[in-house]
């Protein structure tokens, strides 16, 4: 028999409760029934310092026993945090702008323990957001939320600086010297990817990238989707991975050449993908006919062809399980020869697969794409909030506002004219 109690996901903390709480949480206490004997088996989970998460509490009885009891203090599971491995592309990552493209340059890692002073990209996805406690407004922090929101050369240059290429159309390795720190002057050198990264193609996989966020924030409204959104996204998203195919024959040639560890991609996207994709935007297009017979048999559905259109994205980079630490993780393919462009991926399922956590800032002017929170957040910022309302207010009640003041400013003058004339 299983019993379940689910405690509430964020209660309202006083401050002698929060000191309660803090107390409760170095031991969890359970009080085990008198019609239990030895025989029976009851499992509980330590405390986990607050926040407190919602998760539930179970208790497996022999099936003899009717009945069990819990104490009234709160038995919340203790959550564990896995260790992943680092994916890092490069570190001291240095960006040079030409014509058409960018070279992109950095050092090869082989210590494990270089990785920690490089930027991590899954790391910083992972640490972006502190929903208890902590600073406020960081939803577009995470590298999926920059790497969407980069609408320009500077915030471009500025992500691959941080985190590397997304996807390279060529690379080459070299071997380049550096000063000795010791009082023996030796002759030393270091390892260097050199590679490149397309400026058109960077657009055009922001331009995807950007979509994929807007349609899951789309979808997870259901019914309240927008459809002429959704229709948008992915007509974005069809018309700019029509290279990927070819990005993927070009990267296997690259890798046979000798760039990375594994022999083909760690991705795969072809063109029977393709062809799905372009079916169903060719399905989400369809508009009613009017007729419920014909309807019933054709079933024009934009929002379930939104979901097979993202599901069609987020399969084409599938992701391992690694055995790291004391247990296994799932996570992105590890050999980031290619670009950090499966790091991304990996981020836009999780988001898919969460539901609820990305939305598009209502501010008019901004509509940047944000991590949500807290319920109901509309805005990323607290400037883009203040500016919207302030802009709402004004279309609201800003003409009869300044009726009242250009009426104010008349009879003022009225009063004016009339005093002089009296004088």
């Amino acid at each position: 028999m299983e019993l379940w109690s689910t405690r509430t996901a964020r209660p309202t903390l006083t401050k002698s409760r929060c000191l309660r709480r803090k107390r409760q949480s170095r031991t969890a206490a359970i009080v085990m029934p008198s019609c239990c004997d030895a025989s029976s088996s009851v499992t509980s989970f330590c405390i986990q310092e607050p926040p407190f998460v919602a998760l539930p509490c179970r208790i497996h009885l022999n099936s003899r026993h009717s009945h069990a009891l819990l104490s009234t203090m709160p038995i919340v599971e203790h959550k564990t945090r896995s260790i992943y491995p680092p994916f890092v592309w490069a570190k001291n990552i240095q960006v040079d702008m030409g014509n058409e493209e960018f070279e992109i340059s950095g050092v090869r890692l082989f210590v494990e323990d270089e990785a920690s002073y490089a930027a991590d990209a899954l790391r910083a996805y992972r640490q972006a957001i502190t929903r208890y406690g902590g600073a406020k407004r960081q939803g577009k922090n995470s590298p999926h939320v920059q790497f969407a929101n980069a609408d320009n050369l500077q915030k471009q240059t500025a992500f691959l600086r941080h985190y590397g290429p997304v996807v390279i159309s060529s690379a080459r390795e070299e071997e380049r010297p550096v000063r000795s720190s010791g009082p023996f002057d030796f002759q030393l050198t270091e390892p260097v990817i050199v590679a490149r990264q397309n400026l058109a193609e960077l657009e055009r996989e922001r331009l995807v990238y950007r979509s994929a966020l807007v349609l899951i924030s789309e979808l997870q409204r259901a019914k309240e989707s927008d459809i002429a959104t959704v229709r948008k996204c992915i007509s974005t998203i069809v018309s700019n991975v029509s290279e990927w195919p070819s990005q993927w024959e070009r990267e296997r040639g690259l890798r046979v050449g000798g760039l990375g560890f594994a022999k083909d991609p760690q991705w795969k996207f072809s063109n029977e993908n393709l062809r799905h994709l372009e079916l169903w935007l060719w399905h989400s297009m369809r508009e009613r006919s009017g007729d419920p017979l014909k309807d019933a048999f054709s079933m024009p559905n934009p929002v379930h062809d939104g979901h097979l259109v993202t599901s069609e994205l987020v399969n084409a980079f599938a992701p391992h399980v690694y055995p790291w630490g004391d247990s296994p993780v799932e996570a992105p393919s590890w050999d980031l020869a290619g670009g950090i462009r499966p790091i991304l991926y990996y981020m836009l399922r999780r988001e898919y697969l969460s539901g609820g956590g990305i939305s598009l800032c209502r501010n008019s002017d901004c509509r940047s794409i944000f991590e949500i929170e807290r319920s109901r957040q509309e805005f990323c910022s607290e400037e883009c909030s203040r500016l919207q309302r302030q802009r709402e207010y004004w279309s609201a009640r800003g003409k009869k506002l300044r009726k009242t003041r250009l009426g104010r400013r008349r009879r003022r003058r009225t009063d004016a004219r009339k005093g002089r004339k009296e004088k």
